[in-house]
């Protein structure tokens, strides 16, 4: 498994974050981890923009958790803004939420999620989850080499200090 792959998390609940981290180390996933809490921190880390501008502290995530229901932009708007920016475009984003509404997931799919899960109660069943997800998307999963270049051409603009 590519152990220093990045993982952004965009939750705005502790108590998820929490458990997230735990069963994150629980089924043994080291990756570094970087959380954000409101959909428009989430847009700010990855378009590195105000804090989160030094991409060496803060690089682009090989894999994006994201939460639906959170202030100030939603999960909704992030995935709208994200598939609008090219370079981020292949970016695997798993919506991570505790709605199993019919509208949530169909919507989440139609603006480019690439997969939907509905947060698991117990603590046992989330390291299950993060585990078969870190291992498909740190491990087996292949992106389409434009979509490589296009994420290796993002962050080669951020370390060089453009704008992408």
């Amino acid at each position: 498994m590519n152990s220093s792959a990045s993982l952004l998390i965009a939750e705005d609940d502790d108590n998820d974050v929490f458990f997230l981290q735990r069963a994150l180390e629980t089924a043994n996933v080291r990756n570094p981890l970087h959380i954000v809490r409101d959909g428009q921190e989430a847009i700010d880390y990855l378009s590195a923009a105000g804090d989160f501008a030094d991409r060496a502290r803060f690089p682009l995530p090989y894999l994006f958790l994201l939460d639906l229901k959170m202030p100030r932009k939603t999960g909704m708007d992030v995935l709208e803004w994200l598939r609008e920016q090219p370079e981020l475009s292949c970016l695997p984003v798993v919506v991570f939420s505790s709605s199993a509404h019919r509208r949530d997931i169909e919507r989440a799919y139609e603006l480019g999620a690439n997969a939907f899960v509905v947060k698991p109660a117990s603590m046992a069943k989330r390291a299950d989850l993060v585990k078969a997800m870190a291992l498909f998307w740190l491990e087996f999963n292949v992106a389409p080499v434009v979509c490589s270049e296009g994420i290796d051409a993002a962050r080669k603009l951020h370390a060089e200090g453009a704008e992408p």
